[in-house]
């Protein structure tokens, strides 16, 4: 039976129809507990992966004792591209978070797929440039931007990512991945709180509005006010 994904994935809705039905007719679903590894860093490439429900993470460890989330990766995203595009090592552990069910398409499989459809290797190759140029956009903007505008990048960036306005993130990781204090994210949360954009929780936030959040990035503009009748 062929699998489908439960939403589109942007990357993946923009592929050629006979591509996404080779992934698709090649994967095979698997299930996965809370904190299974899927992969780890060294280990060799084992092939693409797609969330289809739960929830996963790609984090690394810059220095001894710090953990840093690279990725949050929710419904319909793909994974793991970059080693099935260079067959170099992981270079992230990718590990569940949220108790999960995945589609696998195994390195045989997409080998065969990439010998009936060569362009396939381009698909792969669009998908890393997306994820190059939102780690550079987010660079740059950790450079030149405040802290609140940088926590609000993150939160929107991992709303969308994760298929959800529940996010299951420890302030020590927003803390590790903006390169703060766990004190300061937790005065700027409390900001955001204040201003009903989020909700906090034990080991968790609620985005609830994530356009008031965009609007603290400058990704989008406040609405005009309705002129009045004079």
């Amino acid at each position: 039976m062929t699998a489908t994904p439960p939403k589109a994935d942007p990357w993946f809705s923009l592929l050629a129809p006979f591509h996404r039905q080779a992934l698709l007719a090649r994967a095979r679903t698997s299930r996965a507990p809370v904190g299974a590894r899927v992969y780890g860093i060294g280990d060799p490439p084992n092939g693409l992966w797609s969330v289809r429900q739960g929830e996963v993470r790609l984090v690394s460890y810059p220095a001894d004792g710090v953990e840093a989330i690279r990725l949050i990766l929710g419904p319909g995203a793909w994974f793991g591209e970059l080693s099935v595009m260079d067959g170099l090592p992981r270079p992230h552990d990718a590990v569940v978070v949220k108790s999960a069910r995945l589609l696998h398409v195994a390195m045989p499989a997409f080998k065969q797929i990439a010998k009936v459809h060569p362009l396939i290797y381009r698909d792969l190759a669009l998908l890393i440039c997306a994820r190059q140029r939102s780690a550079l956009s987010l660079l740059n903007h950790s450079i030149a931007q405040p802290i609140e505008v940088r926590l609000a990048r993150v939160l929107v960036g991992a709303a969308r990512t994760s298929g959800g306005e529940e996010l299951e993130v420890r302030q020590e990781d927003l803390a590790a991945m903006l390169g703060v204090s766990r004190q300061t994210v937790n005065k700027e949360l409390k900001a955001l709180e204040r201003a009903g954009a989020v909700a906090l929780g034990y080991g968790r936030l609620v985005v609830l509005d994530t356009r008031r959040l965009s609007m603290r990035t400058g990704m989008i503009s406040p609405r005009p006010r309705a002129l009045s009748a004079c």
